[in-house]
């Protein structure tokens, strides 16, 4: 279910976008893994339902600003392999492309076809890339939604960050906490961590904002 608002879909919205993880999550085939993008702020949040504590999930699944990313359709890609194979010139290969379509287990007998033609593996690989582009921009034009770069804000190479020994603790302080987590709680924080960053930056939480500070906006903490 995509959580958004009319005012969050309006036509012609601008969303920042980070191709990268955009194109992971849509690519996703995990089962319990979910990804939501930040339409703020264009951060992609994942979530895996069996190490995500309850109250995290909540958080992020009735934010009106986090939309939830389907990942492609099997089929979807199928058609992919049948629009690849037409493009191969190699006659030979492009037969036992088409062998391998038959009958199921036709995506690892066609990755297997190819893994042993290094060229022809690029070309695929590009095509899907294409794709999976092509499908992220159709997802966003359905919403009347205009994808834009991600800017990421560079410092002056001379510019001291604020409160940056205080930082640099608290990430310390992070780190040796961390350490005695479990694998599931590790996960929690991470998705917590994710949704923190995302908020953080649409709410414009000042640079030099604790941790706690942070948890308080969103309340997390009393």
């Amino acid at each position: 279910m995509s959580h958004t608002t009319a005012e969050s879909t309006a036509p012609g919205r601008r969303v920042p976008v980070d191709w990268i993880a955009l194109a992971n999550a849509f690519d996703n085939i995990a089962r319990g893994v979910r990804h939501f993008l930040h339409l703020d702020t264009g951060a992609v949040i994942r979530l895996n339902d069996r190490l995500v504590d309850a109250s995290t999930r909540a958080r992020i699944e009735g934010d009106p600003g986090c939309v939830r990313i389907e990942s492609i359709a099997a089929r979807d890609q199928y058609r992919w392999l049948e629009a690849f194979i037409p493009t191969v010139d190699d006659l030979e290969l492009r037969l036992t492309l088409l062998q391998s379509m038959q009958g199921p287990g036709s995506f690892r007998r066609f990755k297997a076809a190819l893994a042993a033609r290094p060229e022809h593996l690029r070309r695929w690989r590009a095509f899907r890339q294409e794709q999976i582009r092509a499908a992220i921009l159709h997802w966003f034009h359905a919403r009347g939604m205009t994808p834009i770069p991600l800017e990421r804000a560079s410092p002056d190479a001379g510019a001291e960050p604020p409160s940056g020994r205080a930082a640099d603790s608290a990430r310390q302080q992070l780190y040796s906490a961390a350490d005695g987590l479990s694998p599931r709680d590790l996960q929690a924080l991470m998705s917590l961590a994710e949704y923190l960053r995302a908020a953080r930056s649409a709410l414009q939480i000042p640079a030099d904002a604790s941790m706690g500070d942070a948890a308080r906006a969103f309340g997390l903490v009393p």
